[in-house]
């Protein structure tokens, strides 16, 4: 039964509610795994995101997660949550991916984790109860492994382009269109010349190309309309180091609420922009990380009957990473002309400069995607 609504105060998962799925999925008895502990990993503060939080549920040699999601009112949040199920925005579509089978018919070295049962619940939220992922984050890897995990999702990505299996009615469509888009209203402080004229602004972008950072958001369609020309195939669509593993050799990916069909490539932008301007990689990588993303996908692709060259590749992802991020630059402006001390959760200071790297490298990749 579909939740008409919710409040941000969705009630915490108990051990007493766990389904006796999650137990036969864990191979124990429904009175062991109700008696585990139960450990909050993370709780949403975006406004109207779907993900209410996520919890690890404990015993003494075994543990799953669970991930609650729900739909909440919001005023035009950007990252607000919709009831409609063709929404890019859907509330509820990670629990229908993971009751579907086609994240577990993954292949090519890259999977989701393994799902253990979705539970409707009272207060008409949904819990999604998974395989608790153990192995080496994507926040601390170095290049040779993100080069492995662009391969393995080429290899994904490229078995599933153009498949049957994008007809699956819970993929969103155009997910990347509209992030942009809800994005719109930052972009007016780009010519406000006072903006740039603050200390700290002016000591990690190179002002003489405001005009430049400017024009990166004008041409956002253009990007988008690039990326268009690719063959479609499966995305994540969040495809950020913090939700990426590795277990024994392979990625696993989380977090799929926003999965989708989208262009080969586009998951890519993603993971070259983030793994920079959310500080898991040093900014001076960021040419070396472009290249070797490049490489491990085209591999990847080629691996899955796929191929497309190199040249391509690079448009792609130059595209979908120049179009997705063009909001930098003025969110940038916007919190130094606020006067708020932090960015990003860190200090405005140190931030910047990872933020002023990105943003001049979106420059350069905006241009090779328009040629």
């Amino acid at each position: 039964m579909e939740s008409t609504g919710r409040t941000r105060h969705a009630s915490d998962p108990h051990p007493a509610e766990v389904p006796e799925c999650v137990a036969a999925a864990l191979g124990r008895g429904i009175e062991e795994v109700r008696s585990g502990q139960v450990e909050l990993l993370a709780r949403s503060n975006a406004p109207g995101l779907a993900t209410v939080g996520i919890w690890r549920l404990r015993g003494t040699d075994w543990s799953s997660v669970v991930k609650v999601v729900g739909h909440a009112d919001h005023d035009g949040a950007v990252w607000g949550s919709d009831l409609d199920p063709v929404h890019p925005f859907y509330w509820r579509r990670e629990a229908d991916a993971f009751e579907h089978p086609l994240l577990a018919r993954l292949r090519g070295g890259l999977r989701a984790p393994r799902p253990f049962g979705v539970q409707e619940r009272r207060d008409g939220s949904v819990a999604i109860w998974m395989e608790d992922v153990e192995g080496d984050p994507g926040s601390g890897w170095a290049l040779p492994r993100y080069r492995l995990a662009a391969e393995h999702l080429g290899r994904m990505q490229g078995a599933l382009a153009e498949s049957p299996d994008l007809l699956t009615p819970w993929l969103s469509r155009g997910w990347l269109r509209l992030y942009v888009e809800r994005r719109a209203g930052v972009s007016a402080i780009l010519d406000d010349v006072d903006a740039w004229r603050h200390p700290l602004v002016r000591a990690v972008l190179p002002v003489r190309r405001a005009a430049e950072f400017a024009a990166l958001w004008d041409v956002r369609s253009g990007l988008l309309d690039v990326l268009a020309e690719y063959p479609r195939t499966l995305c994540q669509l969040d495809f950020h180091p913090r939700n990426l593993f590795d277990v024994d050799g392979d990625t696993v990916a989380i977090d799929w609420a926003f999965a989708g069909v989208g262009a080969l490539g586009e998951d890519l932008g993603t993971l070259l922009v983030d793994a920079v301007a959310d500080f898991h990689l040093p900014s001076t990588v960021l040419p070396e990380l472009f290249e070797t993303l490049v490489v491990g996908y085209a591999d990847g692709l080629a691996a899955a009957g796929r191929g497309l060259p190199r040249a391509d590749v690079r448009r792609a992802v130059a595209a979908g990473a120049a179009a997705k991020y063009g909001w930098l630059v003025p969110a940038f402006l916007t919190t130094t002309t606020a006067g708020r001390p932090m960015m990003n959760g860190r200090p405005v200071e140190d931030a910047a400069p990872f933020w002023g790297a990105c943003a001049v490298f979106l420059l350069e990749l905006a241009r090779e995607a328009l040629g």
